[in-house]
């Protein structure tokens, strides 16, 4: 099913958070000196690697409810929506690729490449959610079950519309992506209702807090 599939890209983001990216790298804190040299090395060597994609579609509630069943997570971020939006978004495999190279050379700048592209990632989702006025989420989040990721990727047409992979064991290529649902909700004040990293399933998730 790939009625209505959008695509939506982006030129250019909001500029790097290098706190968020040290936080994702597992550094508390200032960066030092050094870390903060590295750190620029890193963002100077991956600068034009990005390619920001998103793949969407915007159904009636009730449509997620026939697709993807009842889940209180999913109840507790859409309460109050009338429509939805079901969406895939990737910043492209070449920050992999970064990755991959520095992963026997300089582990050190191997991890700041994932934790840049794990600040792009989150960078994009918040761009392109801006406006709906609900708080996304996505399979493996508290009862919403990690299997429902197929749905997103048979919903989208994930791999045709922007490159989008996902093996048998339910993980993504590029690795920096994000399928998620997000409601639309503009009348009403989301503001504190997503849940906690706790209610997460992804016991070793870069983005826990």
């Amino acid at each position: 099913m790939f009625d209505g599939v959008q695509i939506k890209t982006y030129e250019c983001l909001p500029d790097f958070d290098k706190k968020e990216i040290l936080r994702y790298a597992g550094y508390k804190g200032e960066a030092d000196e050094a870390l903060a040299k590295l750190l620029d090395e890193c963002l100077q060597e991956c600068k034009g690697c990005f390619s920001y994609r998103v793949a969407y579609i915007v159904r009636p509630i009730e449509f997620f409810w026939e697709t993807f069943g009842e889940s209180k997570t999913a109840h507790a971020h859409l309460d109050g929506c009338k429509e939805v939006v079901i969406f895939a978004a990737t910043v492209g495999l070449d920050i992999d690729r970064l990755v991959s190279k520095y992963a026997y050379v300089s582990t050190a700048k191997a991890l700041f490449f994932q934790a840049i592209g794990a600040e792009r990632i989150e960078a994009l989702c918040e761009e392109f959610c801006k406006g709906f006025g609900g708080k996304r989420f996505s399979a493996g989040y508290g009862d919403f079950p990690l299997e429902k990721q197929t749905e997103f990727f048979r919903l989208l047409d994930c791999s045709r519309k922007i490159g989008l992979t996902l093996n048998d064991s339910l993980l993504m290529s590029p690795t920096k992506s994000v399928t998620a649902a997000v409601g639309v909700c503009k009348n009403v004040d989301r503001r504190g209702s997503e849940l906690d990293c706790s209610a997460c399933l992804y016991k070793h998730c870069e983005f826990k807090k």
